[in-house]
């Protein structure tokens, strides 16, 4: 029934596509396929995690991924006088396996308002302002590879929820215009569930950037208002571009929430919502060559174990401190279409390793 549904809306949305097309509207996605050698390696079979990602498990496999492929709908209307109204309906499916009963699933959602002088203000499921900026500086984001997955990022960059995720619900974003290069921006989500088991408290998140020349750089905060009081991270970030030579860099410091959702495990998802213990800071640094239609990029990061004992993974262990690195390139048949191949290795204090080889291609229309 559910899958009858998703079909069915997928329908309603390509036809209104289709049937105002001589709007500001336009129909647009993603196609992206990967190969995957994945390798784990640990002492017990339920390991600690740098991500949200399903990267995690001991053995090893080859299997076909889909990585957030998704098609959507979006649009403006010109309201006179500077303001405009805008819109996005964006839905993800898994092209790898379709028969898992899943469907189309939600992505992002809204409608907003824009006006020159004085910014946007949007409704719907957006990104945070703390995920917002993470992916101008990982040119493998949406793949296999993405840093978000393998601790080069952490996951407060991936998933959809209200209590920390990426990708917030119900959310009400408001967005300044740019001046000498700097802007700020925030999210406030409003927690809809008033049984919530995480606490009755709505997440916000607070965010700046700055963009001039061949620099970007920006800091983000962000608080689910949970008990346990440790709720919080923030981080700081930035991307140099020299002729052909990008350097890019990202530190986050927790404050639980990074220790949160590390200690929820893969198995179980993501524990968004705070710890009683932080200390789960990372930083990633990586550098990037372009030549042609060609780029190559190298990356390492380290990811620290958090404080106290109160932060566990699903087996009951403390939280450890991690290595990961990514070596990976992709090639440009046009400005739509790519292939890529990378592999990244995360390695983890007395309890092993995974790493995964990863080929793939990209369409965009």
């Amino acid at each position: 029934m559910n899958r009858k549904l998703s079909v069915t809306t997928m329908g309603l949305l390509l036809a209104c596509a289709a049937g105002v097309a001589g709007a500001e509207v336009a129909l647009y996605g993603q196609v992206d396929l990967s190969v995957n050698a994945k390798d784990s390696d640990f002492s017990d079979t339920d390991p600690i995690v740098g991500s949200g990602d399903d990267v995690n498990g001991t053995g090893d496999d080859i299997n076909m991924k889909s990585n957030q492929s998704a098609i959507g709908v979006k649009g403006s209307e010109d309201l006179g006088n500077g303001l405009s109204a805008f819109f996005k309906i964006e839905y993800q499916t898994d092209l790898a396996n379709d028969d898992d009963g899943d469907g189309w699933t939600g992505r992002d959602q809204y409608v907003g308002l824009k006006m020159e002088r004085f910014g946007k203000l949007t409704l719907g499921t957006m990104s945070t302002a703390y995920k917002s900026p993470g992916s101008q500086i990982d040119p493998f984001y949406r793949t296999s590879l993405q840093s978000r997955v393998w601790g080069l990022q952490s996951a407060l960059h991936s998933g959809k929820g209200e209590n920390g995720q990426g990708r917030t619900t119900n959310t009400i974003r408001y967005d300044s215009p740019s001046m000498w290069g700097v802007s700020v921006y925030g999210t406030y989500s409003l927690d809809q569930n008033k049984d919530d088991a995480n606490g009755d408290d709505d997440t916000y998140s607070l965010g700046a950037q700055y963009k001039g020349g061949n620099f970007f750089a920006f800091v983000s905060y962000i608080d689910t208002q949970q008990d346990p009081s440790d709720t919080a991270a923030a981080q700081a970030g930035a991307k140099y571009t020299m002729n052909n030579l990008e350097f890019h860099g990202i530190y986050e410091l927790d404050k639980g929430l990074i220790t949160a959702v590390r200690s929820g495990g893969l198995d179980s998802g993501p524990n968004f919502g705070g710890a009683e213990d932080d200390g789960a800071d990372l930083w990633s640094v990586g550098t990037s060559y372009t030549i042609g239609n060609n780029l190559l990029g190298v990356d390492f990061g380290k990811g620290s174990d958090s404080n106290g004992s109160d932060g566990l993974n699903n087996s009951g262990d403390d939280l450890q401190e991690y290595d990961a690195w990514r070596i990976a390139g992709y090639h440009k048949f046009s400005n739509r279409t790519r292939v890529y191949a990378g592999y990244v290795n995360q390695d983890f204090d007395d309890s092993g390793e995974q790493e995964i080889f990863s080929v793939g291609m990209r369409h965009n229309f």
